[in-house]
């Protein structure tokens, strides 16, 4: 991720495994963990918002960081729309469609595949996966599978960075995007397949107790443990009509559509009921 120092860093989907570079965090259901793997961390100015409609400001942000979570997402293209809007620029990770087919979460929405031209495609996803948990228990108690998963990750992740516009298409579930019965097609697709350096595939490895321990180490070096609510208000916005809100002490309230959100255990939920 290109993030500059001074950048100013939203995470959306930020759950259980939060960026330790994100300043802000947001996360739809923190009450929630069922699609997580673990409980959610709050160690950072929190917003409970769907990504679909983000309380912000336009280009508040310099950068949105978006991992696992637009294969969740109900509208990709307002999902889309509101990351251009809120972010100058960003990076977004999700599952490939053989990650998808391969690892298959029942609960996600979408095929994602990238393109050579740096264009996300989507398309819905109509079947559940075929192999159950298999593949996540190999991954989790099996070395040689996991070294193999981390040597070859680009297969089953899409790591991609845009920068000001989100190029995006949908198409129809029938559509055949890779064809891995042909030779040549999976020579091509094997050829362009980044290969991670050592410290990569080293912290994939990594158990994750170990990894959020880092994590939080160097989250509190930097102080973004010690950012408030109060840093954040000036760009927080109605999540509906995107206008001026007020606050107070259990809730927010917008100037213009009169809708009102709560602030519970010190976090605003932002929700568009």
């Amino acid at each position: 991720m290109n993030i500059k120092p001074g950048d100013l860093v939203l995470e959306i989907g930020s759950g259980d495994n939060p960026k330790p570079r994100s300043d802000v965090l947001c996360d739809k259901i923190p009450e929630d963990d069922t699609q997580r793997g673990g409980a959610i961390v709050l160690d950072r100015p929190f917003v409970a918002a769907d990504g679909q409609y983000l309380p912000f400001a336009d280009k508040s942000f310099d950068y949105i960081i978006c991992c696992h979570v637009l294969e969740h997402a109900e509208d990709p293209a307002l999902f889309l729309s509101e990351l251009a809007r809120v972010g100058k620029r960003g990076y977004i990770e999700t599952p490939t469609e053989i990650g998808e087919k391969l690892y298959g979460w029942n609960y996600h929405r979408w095929f994602i595949n990238l393109d050579s031209s740096g264009r996300l495609i989507f398309k819905r996803k109509l079947e559940e996966g075929q192999f159950g948990q298999l593949f996540h228990h190999l991954f989790s108690t099996n070395q040689i599978y996991a070294k193999f998963h981390a040597q070859n990750h680009s297969l089953f992740l899409i790591q991609h960075e845009w920068s000001g516009e989100i190029d995006f298409e949908i198409v129809k579930p029938d559509t055949v995007l890779m064809d891995l019965t042909s030779p040549e097609s999976v020579e091509k697709l094997l050829d362009k397949q980044a290969k991670p350096g050592v410290a990569a595939s080293a912290k994939r490895l990594m158990p994750a107790r170990i990894r959020q321990g880092m994590k939080s180490t160097i989250v509190k070096s930097r102080g973004r443990h010690k950012k408030t609510l109060q840093d954040i208000k000036s760009i927080i916005v109605c999540p509906a009509c995107k206008g001026q809100v007020q606050w107070d002490d259990e809730s927010i309230s917008c100037q213009n559509c009169d809708r009102t959100y709560l602030i519970r255990d010190g976090i605003p939920f932002m929700l568009v009921e």
